[in-house]
């Protein structure tokens, strides 16, 4: 079936002003001193960071989770399930108006970001190196953009049949790369929490002493709900998918459910520790010859 028919390809981008800015005489200056000529150059922060971090903070956000709910395409592209679509567009609606909000409450907060930087860069601070307060507003910028995924049969230009041809076989090999290198990503990303698991489950009681009575107590490894959480993520991603993957990767995914315990079996049973670190291993063959195939 066409992966046409089941995602289309997202991307964000990010505008933000000009945050460093190279300082000539700075960099003469330090030069001079160590002796030096064209060994480097001098950047300054024009901004405090504490002041724009909330706004880099967002944006590091937003891009975790387009990372987290899609698969890789192209450079700068995931491929985003139709299937998620509406949740994918709400969250990535909350996310941008976050970038306003950290964006407004930066350019009101104008008077102390320019009294901050003067401070922190002394006698290096030139006023002349900020843009018009109008201007600077513009220069951020939060973009989701959409399109299909495009394959060969998706041209309505008139050309030549032989240009035409070879326009149809940059795509076809495109898309093919593309497609490859999408196969491999769920089978990395499964690799990588149930290796968490796996580690996890090795571990071994622990011996520690109680402070109050002085005594030698046993307690089990300490296994958080992230870990089969992560997993869970991962499939859901993946079935989403599933109209598109190969046989052998959803058939793993739901051999990956099975074996996947509630994290309180691991916290109680020692026994049932042993057996998903034996199960897990196991697993992390099967995905590593998958892999190299």
């Amino acid at each position: 079936m066409s992966i046409k028919d089941h995602a289309l390809i997202v991307s964000l981008s990010v505008s933000k002003p000009q945050m460093t800015k190279k300082d000539d005489k700075a960099t003469r200056d330090a030069e001079s001193a160590n002796n030096a000529h064209g060994a480097g150059q001098f950047r300054k922060d024009l901004y405090p960071k504490g002041l724009v971090q909330p706004i880099l903070q967002v944006e590091s956000a937003a891009r975790a989770y387009i990372e987290s709910t899609t698969y890789p395409w192209t450079r700068g592209e995931n491929l985003l399930p139709t299937a998620k679509f509406m949740d994918f567009t709400a969250r990535i609606g909350k996310f941008e108006l976050e970038f306003e909000q950290c964006v407004t409450a930066f350019l009101n907060n104008w008077s102390n970001v320019m009294l901050q930087a003067q401070q922190s860069q002394g006698e290096l601070f030139d006023p002349s190196a900020y843009p018009d307060l109008t201007d600077l507003k513009h220069d951020f910028r939060f973009r989701v953009m959409y399109r299909p995924v495009t394959d060969s049969h998706d041209f309505r230009v008139k050309m030549q049949e032989d240009e035409l041809d070879s326009l149809r076989a940059q795509v076809e090999q495109a898309t093919k790369e593309s497609m490859n290198n999408m196969m491999r990503a769920p089978l990395e990303r499964l690799k990588d929490v149930v290796q968490k698991l796996h580690d996890v489950t090795g571990k071994t009681e622990r011996a520690t002493i109680n402070k109050r009575t002085g005594e030698t107590e046993v307690k089990p490894p300490i296994f958080r709900d992230s870990v089969c959480e992560n997993i869970m993520e991962e499939i859901e991603l993946l079935r989403a998918f599933a109209d598109v993957l190969p046989l052998e990767i959803t058939s793993l995914a739901r051999t990956v459910i099975d074996v996947t315990p509630h994290p309180q079996q691991l916290r109680d049973n020692p026994e049932k520790r042993k057996e998903v670190n034996v199960q897990t291993a196991a697993l992390l063959a099967s995905i590593e010859s998958m892999l190299n195939d």
